[in-house]
């Protein structure tokens, strides 16, 4: 149970949450590009649904909750993500309250978690990552207290949470899996002691992955990541070769093979650690990596080996990935950076102790603290950048063509799709422009992204040569915009089209 004398911070910190929630989306002019395929799997679209991979937890919640509060789809999935940051906040503060920390403790964690940059700018994207950091919290908190002593309450309340968190992101069945392991270190007792533990905890997590496994279909991301988990191998015995030849062909070719797959691998751990930075923010790695002159003595000692095995178990996952696609965003490395803040929170928590009963000014107490207000006005920023044109080429959409007709186009044809047809009686389709592989005769109009070098756009080279010139230009940001384009003649029930000046 929360401690009365620490209850008020964490109901400051739920009502900060939910304010910081809420001003990050005010300032939304369009949702995300990931938005549009969860809010369009709830009416079933096929292409949607497959884009990801069948996993349809976050969109039935979302429907859910539009279905009981009667708000848009838009409108309940902020509302959905709104509860779920407020939990990730609260969950922080009950790690690090079960870590043993004081009232100060939970003060810094209350300000560290709030300030944090990229965790704030998220608070406005529609992405199923919220529910995976919230409960991945939430079960840590319950293996941290397996670790210390096994209770089969808190091996429901681990296998619960992780597999919630499963329920998000497929990549928690790793940790649903094989974190159980990392309780063979757990503390003094002998192997004995570790294996009773362990047993009754692998074999529930083993049993809520099955469950999950048989009880989704036989057709989903989960279901796909264990056909493929056989070829991981190829990952290392082929496509890095591959790609390191290519490599060697098109950029360093006084490299060896070897050293270009080192090169790659290389690249591939730059980015899963430049991504941890921007995810934890500068300052926070930076305290993390500063023992000597930011110590935590008062983190348990155990904690430090469960973030040993987490820190393993992430790497491996986003080495794997990052090998694999090349493919690296920091939203992948947060549920990391959450885990390694408890010790940031321990190590300001320290500093203050020791200025405090010394009774003098600390320089790198103020130097962090400057720091952490500079975090909190970012947090106050969005860092979205606005495309005015795509609620503009979507208005000219409406007005100007007819139902059922098919769009071509190379920029955002899911937004543009999304904004076109909400509240439409029209039903447009809009689909990406795949070189050497689109018919350009299977469509009524073209939508071209205009501005920079318009010769790299492969869509509208193609459309010069056919000597084509657009119907309409639309221009409303600073050398941005969408040239359209006419590919069939009108129809006859089509409103005669006009350009937006």
């Amino acid at each position: 149970m929360i401690s009365r004398q620490n209850l008020s911070i964490y109901l400051a910190a739920a009502i900060a949450s939910i304010l910081l929630s809420l001003w990050q989306i005010a300032g939304v002019q369009q949702i995300n590009h990931d938005a549009v395929y969860y809010l369009l799997a709830i009416q079933g679209d096929t292409d949607a649904i497959r884009q990801i991979g069948n996993w349809l937890f976050y969109s039935r919640l979302i429907e859910t909750t539009a279905l009981l509060t009667g708000l848009a789809p838009e409108q309940a999935a902020w509302a959905v993500n709104i509860l779920l940051d407020s939990l990730t906040v609260l969950a922080f503060l009950r790690l690090v309250e079960d870590l043993g920390g004081t009232r100060r403790t939970l003060s810094w964690a209350a300000l560290i978690i709030l300030s944090l940059p990229y965790f704030n700018d998220n608070r406005a994207e529609i992405i199923r990552d919220h529910g995976y950091w919230a409960f991945s919290l939430v079960a840590m908190i319950f293996y941290l207290r397996l670790f210390r002593r096994f209770s089969w309450k808190d091996a429901l309340g681990w296998n619960l949470g992780m597999f919630i968190a499963l329920l998000f992101r497929v990549e928690a069945l790793v940790f649903l899996v094989l974190m159980p392991l990392g309780l063979l270190a757990a503390g003094p007792g002998g192997p004995w002691k570790a294996a009773r533990t362990l047993v009754p905890v692998a074999v529930m997590s083993l049993g809520f992955g099955l469950g999950l496994l048989f009880s989704s279909g036989m057709q989903n991301r989960l279901v796909d990541s264990l056909a493929n988990a056989g070829l991981l191998m190829q990952v290392f015995t082929e496509t890095i070769p591959r790609k390191a030849a290519l490599l060697r062909q098109g950029v360093v070719p006084q490299f060896s093979q070897g050293m270009a797959e080192t090169t790659l691998y290389l690249a591939v751990l730059w980015s899963i650690l430049k991504d941890l930075i921007s995810s934890m923010s500068w300052l926070y790695f930076a305290i993390l990596l500063l023992r000597r002159w930011f110590p935590a003595p008062a983190l348990p000692m155990n904690y430090r080996r469960i973030l040993w095995i987490y820190a393993a178990l992430t790497a491996s996952v986003l080495f794997v990935h990052g090998a694999q696609h090349f493919i690296m965003v920091s939203r992948y490395t947060l549920a990391l950076a959450l885990m390694l803040l408890p010790v940031v929170v321990f190590s300001l928590d320290e500093l203050h102790r020791k200025y405090r009963e010394e009774n003098r000014g600390g320089p790198f107490l103020a130097a962090a603290m400057l720091g952490m207000l500079i975090l909190a006005a970012d947090s106050l920023h969005s860092s979205s950048t606005p495309k005015a044109y795509i609620l503009q080429a979507a208005e000219w959409a409406r007005n100007n063509i007819p139902d059922r007709a098919r769009v071509v186009t190379d920029y955002h044809p899911e937004r543009v799709s999304w904004y076109s047809n909400r509240n439409n009686d029209k039903q447009m389709e809009f689909q990406r422009f795949r070189p050497g592989r689109t018919r350009l005769g299977d469509f009524d109009y073209a939508f071209v992204r205009s501005g920079g070098k318009m010769e790299d756009s492969r869509l509208y080279l193609v459309l010069s040569k056919r000597g084509l010139e657009p119907v309409a230009h639309i221009e409303p940001e600073r050398g941005r915009g969408v040239l359209i384009y006419r590919l069939k003649p009108p129809r006859i029930s089509q409103p005669a089209s006009a350009t937006m000046p």
